[in-house]
């Protein structure tokens, strides 16, 4: 921001001080530029320049942590990793040219794969779990390799923000990180990104090279409007009662609703369960199908609109009370009811998976090639096999 800073800039510096339990904070404009300017620090201060990601993870649109599609040119700097991996773990104890590792702890429900947005649900292969010891074990692990080699670790919570814990992600898997990255969740959905980090990583400069700088800037960076929005926010996040009581039980009470429904799917013989990262839930598809992604226009018909990933994945404000909550999983159950009513989910003995992944193929190439589509409608209700219904 051009001028002098509001003094609640102050305060809102102290009050993420204390909760990421890191030493310094900077301000951007949104999650995307807070990660990047997390990426530049920690080149700038191990003169390293290599990026580490792991697969699937998503940490902003910017060219060297969006390799392949959607990425004109190569991401020539970053090093794509498994997840949950030992051999990765090799990687980072033996290369000299790793400047940081970015985690995204949303992975943590499906790792190794992308967010699941409709294309990913062109069949009904997407599996999805989490198990939250194993992946904080799997941090531990993270965080000593990194410590041993210098490696600074970053934690991109841009998604995640503060539904696990009141600390985010740190506190929930027990892990620290030297960087954290927060958004709009900060802002209470206004435009911003926060990097908290160690000071040794957070100097812009070095002590003996003055003019040796590490460049940032932001015209409406600490913006008085969204610095007043975050204040509220995280006046209500320490003091609140109420707001801090939402999160005790917290996984008790989302993994109980999450099994409630999928056993009300179940019965009613439905080819949809979910998985879920606290409130954070995903759909998967039990029965071949290159038509799930319509879920969503049929959830739409019942009154739910689903987040711009679309089919894929629900969620949730942690303050959902029981009755809440059952209203929309209601109405989740009537839009699947619909859906399979009017014969997107039918069956058929040469309907598998890989089939299906075997005609779209054949459909892209088509489409290169100038060759007119082939029709990919299913058969009318009274064509395909009957579905047994609970």
């Amino acid at each position: 921001m051009l001028g002098a800073y509001h003094p609640v800039v102050a305060d809102n510096v102290a009050r993420l001080r204390r909760i990421s339990g890191l030493d310094e904070v900077s301000f951007h404009m949104s999650g995307t530029e807070a990660v990047m300017q997390a990426v530049r620090l920690a080149r700038y201060h191990t003169r390293r320049s290599h990026v580490v990601r792991f697969c699937g993870a998503y940490h902003g649109w910017w060219g060297d942590v969006q390799p392949g599609v959607g990425n004109p040119m190569p991401a020539d700097s970053t090093y794509t990793l498994k997840d949950m991996d030992n051999m990765s773990l090799r990687v980072l104890a033996r290369r000299r040219d790793i400047a940081c590792v970015l985690v995204n702890p949303l992975q943590a429900l499906h790792p190794n794969a992308g967010a699941p947005g409709d294309s990913t649900l062109v069949d009904s292969s997407r599996h999805a779990h989490f198990d939250r010891e194993e992946y904080a074990a799997w941090l531990r692990r993270l965080r000593d390799v990194c410590t041993e080699r210098g490696i600074p670790l970053i934690f991109d919570e841009v998604f995640v923000g503060f539904r696990l814990a009141p600390g985010g992600a740190q506190e929930y898997f027990g892990v620290r990180a030297d960087m954290v990255t927060y958004g709009k969740t900060l802002g209470g959905g206004l435009p911003v990104g926060v990097l908290c980090g160690k000071a040794a990583l957070m100097k812009r400069f070095q002590q003996d090279r003055p003019a040796d700088i590490c460049f940032a800037r932001g015209t409406f960076n600490s913006h008085p409007y969204v610095m007043g929005a975050m204040n509220e926010f995280l006046r209500r996040l320490e003091r609140s009662p109420g707001i801090y009581g939402l999160y005790d039980n917290l996984d008790a009470i989302w993994n109980g609703r999450a099994a409630w429904l999928n056993q009300r799917l179940s019965d009613a013989g439905l080819p949809m369960q979910v998985r879920n990262l606290s409130t954070i839930w995903t759909v998967c598809y039990t029965r071949p199908s290159r038509y799930n992604w319509m879920l969503q226009f049929y959830l739409r018909a019942q009154g739910l609109s689903l987040s711009w990933v679309g089919t894929g994945r629900f969620i949730f404000s942690l303050n959902y009370t029981d009755a809440d909550f059952e209203v929309v999983a209601e109405r989740i159950l009537a839009g699947a009811q619909a859906m399979e009513m009017d014969g997107w989910w039918w069956q058929g003995p040469q309907l598998t998976n890989r089939a299906i992944k075997r005609r779209i193929t054949r459909e892209m190439l088509r489409a290169r090639l100038g060759r007119p589509p082939v029709s990919a409608a299913p058969p009318s209700p009274s064509e395909a096999p009957a579905v047994p219904r609970g």
